[in-house]
């Protein structure tokens, strides 16, 4: 079911030819995406979602005001991009009461493109994926912006080339202040918090503080699938003296959480579209047997100055994530209890992820002759992992020895794998940018990309063997671009760069790793878009063609993620969002885009349509601010998609209406009080979403939309 290039021709048309068409202003001047909304502020303060006015790129900013707008108060950095242009958020449990199931970005997989927490890029380092309920809370982040490209040489990341959703923590307000927050609704749902707020300039030569501490608890959308969570969250900038900044900050978090597998067409038919774990401590999907636990934190220090022509900067962090998890063998399949122990007991699986990264970034940048500046930098990363599995009698809790021993490998008969690896990445670049027209600038850069990986396994998953390996991988990635501006109020550009993604750890379980065939995952990639922004209308279109060498699927089967060689995928498509502000607090927000993303070659020589790329993406909707009063009625429909390859596991299009509506109230000598009331897919559409991967018997299973749910929440401030 392709998409037909007529359309993808007509939307960008309309993006290039209405700023053309649109009349000029007497006096234009630039918008800046920080204002105080009202109902005149203009289209940039009503927005949900908006090109990045100084981007040389696709992307999508959403600010704070959408955040607490269009985002559930549990939700995660998913929930919050999910409106952009060719992202689909597959979350079956709820709003930010899980983990992410899909989150894809133009058919882009995670662990296909980066994700940084105030430009920090962080993930796991066996596949660069990320966690997305298992970090940081909404109430903490000032903005979360979608970067659909690969950036520019100054860009660092373990996978830049499939776009960053980049996370920015919030920052000190104008006054100080204590905020407390409750919020309760559907799920038996039950979130709170406080955040302290010194202030900007409130501390000796000028500083701030800013101290949170949230929780939150849910049942979650799915059967017997409850998340309990709690984040405490600091930051302070220090002013050190004229033009020196120190910036500290550390986000500690713990999750608790039932992970469900999805559920087979059958189950869902006898049960719902909410089944998915039970209360049965005889089946293999009991609660107690599906949970898992994680400790993360990420802390950094960053000293900056910035003078007349120079800025440099220097950040040391560091990041953890300790998982332990239990899953049941096949809990949706027909595998049969029975364990070396008991044929009655309960067969499972138990394991550890544990990952410490140290790193530093650091950047200068100089304005120099001819028109010029540049910019050099250097990321470097040092990540050590332990994983481990082990098959388990989940009734006694107990190892369960169901595998076939391997000689001279202690304890092999229970155990799927026991590793250690150290991962050292490199990403040394250099970026001119040429501005000597007032209309035009270039930008020109490379950046190397290095990562070696060293792997210590008394079990090394696959051959189960013990192996002891090193391998190196590395790329030369540049990058040009050309931005114009081609009146005040409208800006085009045109960007090609090349990408890379180091293999991921399961590409080695062959025998002799060390001397595997292994290449990483490459790219080039070609973007040109244009952007319009006045007072009352801003619009952005762009169009996207990016080729992927030696592309890495993932199938999961039975709970754990299998690589596959995808051969060559091609990406092509066309973006738009815009918002119109109509008077009278009125405005009107669109965003979309067209997709098509084919995949040729690989290990089966499979041909067609790559999986979860939707045919296309609308969101569009009313938005009203009037007085201390505002409203949204947001509609999302995403367009069919196949969930594997070969064009099998289609997924029907679906959609999804979501209502909110806020409301300050301002006692008499009191503080004023923020209350808000969202419902979220308000139609109750219950359709199939997204493929959760095959049971151990090869019986796919699937995800489906989170039920109708209603959410309140009250903010005051002292």
């Amino acid at each position: 079911m392709p998409v037909r290039p007529c359309f993808v021709t007509t939307l960008l048309a309309a993006g290039i030819l209405v700023p053309l068409l649109a009349p000029t202003p007497a006096a234009a001047s630039d918008e800046t995406i920080t204002v105080t909304a009202g109902p005149d502020s203009g289209a940039a303060a009503e927005a949900l979602t908006q090109q990045d006015p100084g981007a040389s790129e696709p992307s999508s900013i959403v600010g704070r005001a959408t955040l607490d707008r269009a985002v559930a108060p549990t939700g995660n950095y998913d929930d919050a991009i999910r409106l952009t242009p060719s992202v689909i958020d597959v979350a079956p449990n709820g709003p930010g009461l899980g983990e992410a199931q899909t989150l894809s970005i133009r058919g882009f997989q995670d662990g296909q493109y980066n994700v940084t927490f105030d430009s920090i890029p962080f993930a796991d380092s066996d596949d660069f994926t990320h966690h997305s309920s298992a970090y940081f809370v909404l109430r903490d982040l000032g903005s979360v912006t979608v970067d659909r490209g690969p950036g520019d040489a100054t860009t660092v990341g373990d996978a830049t080339f499939g776009g960053t959703v980049a996370l920015r923590s919030i920052g000190p307000a104008a006054s100080g202040s204590v905020s407390p927050t409750a919020a309760g609704g559907s799920f038996g749902t039950v979130a709170g918090g406080v955040l302290l707020n010194s202030g900007a300039g409130a501390l000796p030569g000028g500083g701030a503080v800013l101290l949170d501490a949230e929780t939150a608890r849910s049942d979650g959308a799915l059967d017997d699938a409850a998340q309990r969570r709690g984040t405490l969250f600091g930051k302070a900038a220090l002013e050190l003296g004229p033009n020196w900044t120190l910036t500290l900050l550390s986000n500690l978090s713990r999750t608790v959480q039932n992970e469900p597998p999805g559920a087979t067409l059958a189950q869902i038919a006898a049960s719902g579209p909410s089944a998915a774990l039970n209360r049965n401590p005889a089946s293999q999907a009991f609660e107690g047997y599906n949970s898992s636990v994680y400790h993360t934190d990420l802390s950094y220090a960053r000293l900056s100055r910035t003078t007349s022509g120079i800025t440099l900067s220097d950040t040391l962090y560091t990041y953890g994530l300790d998982r332990h998890f239990e899953q049941g063998l096949d809990p949706n399949g027909s595998t049969p209890n029975g364990t070396a122990r008991s044929l009655d007991d309960v067969p499972g699986q138990y394991g550890r992820n544990g990952l410490r990264a140290w790193g530093d970034i650091v950047r200068a940048g100089h304005s120099l002759p001819a028109d010029l500046t540049g910019e050099a930098g250097l990321w470097i990363e040092r990540q050590a992992n332990a994983r481990s599995l082990v098959e388990t009698d989940a009734t006694l809790g107990v190892p369960n020895p169901a595998l076939a021993p391997v000689k001279g490998v202690a304890g092999s008969a229970a155990t799927d794998r026991q590793q250690d690896e150290n991962l050292l990445t490199v990403q040394p670049y250099a970026q001119l940018d040429w501005h000597g027209s007032p209309w035009l600038t270039l930008s020109a850069g490379v950046k190397g990309a290095w990562f070696r990986r060293d792997v210590d396994a008394a079990v090394m998953e696959g051959t189960r063997r013990p192996e002891r390996f090193s391998a190196s991988v590395g790329a030369a990635l540049p990058s040009v671009t050309a931005r114009l501006r081609l009146r005040p109020q409208w800006d085009a550009y045109i960007q090609a760069a090349r990408g890379f993604l180091a293999p991921p750890l399961q590409d080695y379980d062959v025998s002799q790793p060390g001397r595997a065939a292994v290449v990483p995952e490459t790219t080039w990639n070609f973007q040109l878009g244009t952007a319009w922004r006045s007072h009352a209308l801003l619009l952005s279109a762009d169009l996207y063609d990016i080729v992927l060498d030696h592309a890495v699927g993932v199938r999961t089967v039975a709970g754990e993620s299998l690589d596959y060689d995808s051969g060559r995928v091609t990406y092509r498509g066309v973006e738009a969002e815009g918002t119109w502000t109509m008077g009278l607090g009125l405005s009107l927000y669109g965003s979309g885009s067209l997709n098509q993303a084919h995949q040729s070659g690989g290990l089966d020589d499979v041909s067609g349509p790559a999986p979860d790329t939707p045919q296309a993406t609308i969101s569009a909707g009313l938005l009203l601010r009037r007085g201390a009063l505002d409203a949204s009625a947001i509609d999302r429909w995403v367009g069919g998609l196949y969930g594997d390859t070969g064009g099998t596991q289609w997924i029907a299009p679906y959609n999804q209406l979501d209502l909110s509506t806020g409301y300050t109230l301002l006692p008499r000598a009191a503080s004023p009080i923020q209350l808000r009331a969202q419902a979220f897919n308000l139609l109750g559409s219950r359709r199939i979403d997204g493929l959760a991967g095959y049971t151990l018997g090869g019986t796919p299973l699937y995800w489906t939309q989170a039920g109708r749910s209603f959410f309140l929440a009250a903010t005051t401030r002292f």
